[in-house]
């Protein structure tokens, strides 16, 4: 195999799928990245895989001699980004890569950087990466950045509730949901679907949808292809001819809960609020709430009253100025669970709905985006 690429498309390319490289493999092969040079495309395609997440990019390259070759992730990527923005080489025999900068400048003798030459393994050694003959569903990439960035925060990290680390996507006529709850908040947000096509059912692990949110904040195209097979999921990234990247996930088994039960029907107290006032009040009550991690909310005639709840490290305020429907009442939440759900947000206004102390509330923005945020409450001292 011998290529020439652009060294920041290289570098930028290898970092993105190196996120998918195991960290502690029991293959020595998994902690590489496996590079397919095709000269009829003229692209470069770099693929990691960790047995559960597997992600694939492509990149143009000068394709000389067709090949592939598994290098070492980290090696490798972090040589590749302290080269200079030059063409690279990267030229195979056998298992060995050689690898070589130059950078040409008007006026001045060109820089050199290399030859570095760095060990391998035979490309046909890489486990099979996963394929998806599924048919794909075209999703609008804002529509579904916006599911993910509303409901991503509140997926649980305890892995012994499996089901909870993942988001459950489901169609409903017309839209996409997207719900994720650790048992204490759950946040479910609503979509439109770009067109129809298969329904859609899974429980997708949040790890893998928060690397397809990393991906879709660069994307710069207006479609995202999504497959999804019954042990599986498939995103890719198109560009004029194939996939630019893509991303394949297991996906997690078991039933999710039926979150929806959840949802109070009705509320006896509404109250509306400036989200970013809410947000900087919050954020300056958490520097004194301290380990126990919460803020209470008292519910006045036209205002609310934030305040530091049992926190060792001192005590403070803040009123915000609110429309409140219903009678007074003291409500107490973990202040993280709160601001991560008002940050998820991104209207002006934000409305919070409630009937007691110890029954869930729900926030939810005042605007176009359908997004439920249920929290419960922190039983109060005394």
């Amino acid at each position: 195999m011998h290529v020439t690429c652009s060294q920041k498309d290289l570098s930028n390319h290898l970092s993105m799928v190196s996120r998918a490289v195991a960290n502690r493999p029991t293959n020595p092969i998994l902690a590489n990245v496996l590079f397919s040079a095709d000269a009829t495309s003229a692209q470069l395609t770099l693929s990691a895989f960790d047995q559960t997440l597997c992600l694939q990019s492509r990149l143009s390259a000068t394709v000389y001699e067709p090949g592939m070759i598994t290098l070492p992730a980290r090696t490798l990527g972090d040589l590749v980004s302290r080269l200079p923005e030059a063409v690279v080489e990267l030229k195979i025999s056998d298992t060995q890569a050689t690898v070589r900068a130059r950078l040409e400048r008007e006026g001045k003798k060109d820089t050199l950087a290399g030859p570095y030459q760095i060990a391998g393994l035979p490309g046909e050694e890489f486990p099979a990466l996963p394929e998806v003959t599924a048919t794909a569903v075209p999703l609008d990439r804002e529509a579904f950045l916006q599911g993910l960035r509303g409901v991503l925060f509140a997926a649980s990290s305890d892995e012994t509730k499996q089901i909870l680390t993942g988001v459950h996507l489901q169609t409903r006529g017309e839209s996409l949901e997207f719900a994720a709850t650790d048992g204490h908040r759950l946040a479910i947000v609503e979509t439109e679907l770009a067109s129809g096509g298969q329904p859609v059912q899974a429980t997708i692990p949040a790890r893998a949808l928060r690397e397809v949110e990393r991906l879709l904040a660069k994307y710069e195209g207006e479609v995202v292809r999504f497959c999804l097979e019954p042990h599986q999921a498939d995103f890719q990234l198109p560009q004029e001819e194939g996939f630019q990247q893509r991303l394949v996930t297991r996906l997690l088994d078991g039933m999710y809960p039926n979150y929806r039960q959840l949802l109070p029907r009705e509320f006896a107290r509404r109250v509306v609020m400036e989200r970013e006032d809410v947000i900087h009040a919050l954020e300056r009550l958490a520097v004194l709430a301290g380990s126990r991690n919460v803020v209470k909310f008292s519910l006045d005639l036209d205002n609310v009253i934030l305040a530091t709840e049992g926190g060792e490290l001192g005590q403070g305020q803040e009123q915000i100025p609110a429309e409140i429907e219903g009678e007074a009442l003291d409500v107490a939440f973990n202040v993280k669970y709160v601001l991560e759900g008002l940050k998820a947000m991104s209207t002006s206004q934000v409305q919070m709905q409630l009937n007691s102390a110890t029954a869930p509330v729900i926030f939810s923005p005042l605007g176009d985006v359908k997004m439920t945020y249920l929290v419960m409450p922190i039983q109060l001292r005394g």
